[in-house]
């Protein structure tokens, strides 16, 4: 009975860590970005275009994201210490769900940067779990 006792994939701390890592972790590095993008400048409608219509500043906002995004998986895998890549993969449809919803409601962002982030999240977190995984199979020297 014991070896039909399947083991639960699902780490609730795990990846509630992870979520929290990836959306604090990208609040934080954006308002940081925003504060000294924005010094002395005001900050209206004309400005956030400007950011909207700035390509570099987009990818640099979209790899700050994502970084996040990576890192969260990896948390959410390292907590878990089970079905690494499923708990990774967890923080990455929590943030293309975000993504999604950003896509329907927000439409001052270009679509090509939410489309590529929409792609990439999944597979960027489930590079975190797999840097986890490796990490523990790794032996300590």
């Amino acid at each position: 009975m014991d070896e039909q006792k399947r083991e639960r994939k699902f780490h609730f701390l795990g990846v509630l860590l992870g979520v929290a890592v990836d959306n604090i972790g990208t609040y934080i590095s954006t308002a940081l970005f925003g504060s000294i993008y924005f010094a002395g400048k005001p900050v209206n409608e004309e400005t956030i275009n400007a950011i909207y219509s700035n390509v570099g500043l987009l990818l640099l906002l979209m790899v700050m994201g994502l970084f996040w995004s990576f890192f969260g998986g990896y948390i959410a895998a390292r907590v878990a210490r089970r079905a690494e890549y499923f708990n990774a993969a967890i923080i990455g449809v929590i943030g293309a769900a975000v993504g999604f919803d950003s896509m329907l409601t927000d439409h001052g962002i270009p679509l090509w940067f939410e489309l590529i982030g929409f792609v990439v999240i999944i597979p960027i977190s489930l590079l975190g779990g797999y840097v986890a995984l490796k990490r523990k199979k790794t032996p300590l020297k």
